[in-house]
């Protein structure tokens, strides 16, 4: 029986060591990123809300879109704490009339868990529009981040 486990184990090793060249197949590929966790509609409702009224007002130059903000994000977006009512038309002149206009007509259908418990984010491709978009940039975000804060939900960055 040792001889037989001898040649066996020699066999094994000369074919092992006389393999073919090929390369090593490559790795598995990583898995891809799965979805975002589902929120029924009616949880995200007044986040939902807040940033259509939010969108709306900076449309119409409603200057009460300054109380959805929290400080850190006026500051973001305005430069420091305070600036959003001093700031607010000079920003909506740096958008273009057609975007002022869609703003007008923007929904907001969907929101996805925000980067914290008890946020919500809406990037802003997946803002609704009745005609052209609006192009992001300013006061119009690449992603919206909302939070809880009392009863209302407001902007952070």
């Amino acid at each position: 029986m040792r001889p037989f486990l001898l040649a066996l184990t020699a066999c094994l090793a000369l074919t092992t060591a006389c393999g073919d060249d090929a390369p090593p197949p490559p790795p598995p590929s990583p898995a891809p990123p799965s979805p975002p966790p589902t929120v029924p509609p009616g949880r995200t409702l007044p986040a939902r809300t807040a940033l259509l009224d939010y969108l709306r007002g900076v449309g119409s130059g409603d200057a009460k879109v300054c109380s959805a903000m929290t400080p850190a994000y006026e500051r973001a977006v305005f430069g420091r704490e305070g600036g959003c009512r001093p700031g607010l038309a000079g920003e909506r002149r740096r958008l273009r009339a057609k975007d002022l206009a869609a703003l007008r007509t923007v929904s907001v259908p969907v929101a996805e868990p925000g980067p914290e418990p008890g946020t919500f984010t809406v990037g802003f491709e997946d803002l609704r529009w009745e005609g052209d978009p609006a192009r992001p940039g300013g006061l119009l975000a690449a992603r919206f981040t909302l939070k809880r804060s009392g009863k209302r939900w407001v902007l952070v960055p």
